[in-house]
C-alpha cells in the first residue's frame, strides 16, 4: 500500500473505531489514581494491554534501589503498591523500522475543591462532544490515546517493523521517579520517544525546567497600637515579592524569550508566588512570613545558575534595608527540581512527525515549547533519547474542575499520532 492510500486508511479507520478510543480512555478515567494511590489503575493498564496482545512487564519498584539512582527526585514517597507497567509490540523486522518509546503517567492531581465539578470527577461522562473526568486532558486521555494508535496500527493496519514500547508510570505529578524506576529497569534505549501529555495536538519538542523555592522573613512582633516598636515581616515579604515580579521580567526579556521555541509566548518562563502567608494576630505586626512558589527555566539554562541567579536577587533586595541586611530571608529549595529539556527541530524524529502530522491531518503542526516540566529529561538529558510532547487535551485543563478533552481533538490526536507510528516504526503485511 502506497503512503497515500495508508494515511486514507488510517483516517478512516480512526473515525470507525472512536467508540473503542472513548473506552479506553473511559476505562483509565473510571478509576481513582491520585498520585500515592496508583495500583488500581496500574491494573487496568496491564489488562488492556494484554488485551492488545502486548509483551507486558509490571513490577514495583525499590525503595532503596530507586533512591541510590541520580536519576531520583526526593519528596518521601515509597513505591509500595505503586508499580509501573510495560507493554512492548515487538517488531518484526528491526532492520526496516525504528523502534519508538511511549511514556505516559497515571497519577493526577487532587479533585478538590469537589463542590467546583458539576460531574464525578472519577466517573467518564460525555457532554457536549467533550470527555469529562480528573486525567482526560492530564494525561489519562493520552496514554489511551497512544495505547489506540499502537492497537489501531497492529491489528488493523498491519505489523510493525520496529519495537513500540508503551511504559505507564506512577508519580509524575510529584517529581518523575516513576519514570526514573522505568530508567533502572532497563527501558533507556529507542530511536524516538512521544510523552502524550495536554498539547492541544501541537508538537512540542521542548519542556521548560523549575525548581520549588521557600523564603522565609523574620520580623519583630508588637501592638498594633505601638507598630512603629515593631518590625511587620509581611511589608518586607511584600518587597522581595515586588523584587521576584521584577526578576521575571527581566529573565523574559534577557534569557527566556530568546530561546527558540517559547519566543512567542506572552510568558515564556514565570516566576510564580504560589503561597503569601504573614502574621499572628489582626492588630499586631507579624512576627514571621512565608513566601513560596516555583521559578521555571529554559532549555539551556541549568538549575544550579537559576538558584543562584534567583537568591541574588532576593539578597540585593536587602540592600539599603537595615533590617532585611541584619536579618536576612532564608531560601529553601524543596520537592520539585526539572531540568529542562529539548529536541532540536530539525532532528530526523522531529521532521518525521511533522511530516506525518500534515500528511494525514492536511495542515502544518504548530511547533513550540510546553509550558511545563515533563519526564521527557530523564531520556533525553541522560541517554540522549529525542523526543517530544503530544497530546490532544489542553494544559490549561490539567488539574482543574470539569476537566475535559474534546473528543474531536481526541480524534485527530489519534490520526497524527497513528501515522506518527507507521512512518517511524514501519508497517507491512496491510
Amino acid at each position: 500500500m502506497d503512503n497515500n492510500s495508508l494515511k486514507e486508511k488510517i483516517s478512516k479507520l480512526v473515525e470507525e473505531s472512536q467508540d473503542r478510543l472513548i473506552e479506553i480512555c473511559s476505562r483509565l478515567i473510571n478509576i481513582p489514581s491520585v498520585t500515592g494511590d496508583e495500583l488500581k489503575v496500574q491494573l487496568e493498564v496491564q489488562k488492556l494491554m494484554m488485551e492488545m496482545n502486548m509483551e507486558t512487564d509490571f513490577w514495583i519498584p525499590d525503595d532503596r534501589e530507586i533512591r541510590e539512582s541520580s536519576y531520583f527526585s526526593e519528596n518521601g514517597e515509597s513505591f509500595q503498591n505503586r508499580p509501573v507497567v510495560v507493554g512492548i509490540l515487538k517488531g518484526q523486522n528491526t532492520g526496516k523500522g525504528k523502534s519508538l518509546l511511549i511514556n505516559g503517567h497515571v497519577d493526577v492531581v487532587t479533585p478538590e475543591p469537589l463542590d467546583k465539578w458539576k460531574t464525578n470527577p472519577f466517573q467518564a461522562i460525555i457532554k457536549e462532544g467533550k470527555l469529562y473526568g480528573r486525567g482526560a486532558s492530564d494525561m489519562k486521555g493520552g496514554l489511551g490515546m497512544a495505547m489506540f494508535c499502537a492497537e489501531l496500527l497492529t491489528k488493523k493496519i498491519g505489523r510493525n517493523d520496529g519495537d513500540i514500547t508503551i511504559v505507564s508510570v506512577p508519580a509524575e505529578e510529584n517529581g518523575g521517579n516513576g519514570t526514573a524506576a522505568s530508567l533502572l529497569r532497563g527501558y533507556t534505549k529507542a530511536d524516538g520517544a512521544i510523552f502524550p501529555e495536554p498539547t492541544s495536538n501541537q508538537i512540542q519538542p521542548a519542556h521548560r525546567g523549575a525548581a520549588f523555592w521557600r523564603i522565609y522573613i523574620d520580623g519583630k512582633a508588637s501592638h498594633g497600637g505601638t507598630k512603629y516598636k515593631g518590625i511587620s515581616a509581611v511589608e518586607k515579604g511584600i518587597k522581595i515579592a515586588q523584587v521576584l515580579i521584577e526578576l521575571e521580567k527581566v529573565r523574559n526579556e534577557t534569557i527566556c524569550s530568546k530561546e527558540h521555541f517559547y519566543k512567542d509566548y506572552p510568558l515564556s518562563a514565570p516566576v510564580t508566588l504560589g503561597i503569601f502567608n504573614g502574621g499572628q494576630f489582626t492588630s499586631g505586626q507579624p512576627e514571621h512570613c512565608l513566601l513560596e512558589g516555583c521559578i521555571e527555566y529554559v532549555p539551556g539554562e541549568k538549575s544550579k545558575d537559576v538558584i543562584q541567579s534567583f537568591e541574588a536577587a532576593v539578597k540585593n533586595a536587602c540592600v539599603g534595608d537595615e533590617w532585611l541586611e541584619n536579618h536576612p530571608p532564608k531560601i529553601d529549595w524543596f520537592g520539585l527540581l526539572y531540568e529542562p529539556s529539548e529536541t532540536p527541530e530539525d532532528d530526523a524524529f522531529i521532521q518525521m512527525a511533522k511530516q506525518s502530522f500534515e500528511k494525514v491531518l492536511k495542515r502544518t503542526p504548530v511547533v513550540n515549547g510546553f509550558e511545563a516540566g515533563t519526564d521527557m529529561r530523564l531520556l533525553r538529558n541522560n541517554f540522549g533519547v529525542p523526543g517530544f510532547m503530544f497530546g490532544a487535551g489542553d494544559l490549561a485543563m490539567a488539574h482543574a474542575p470539569n476537566e475535559f478533552v474534546d473528543i474531536a481533538a481526541l480524534i485527530e490526536g489519534a490520526k497524527a499520532m497513528t501515522m506518527m507510528m507507521a512512518d517511524w516504526c514501519g508497517v507491512f503485511n496491510i
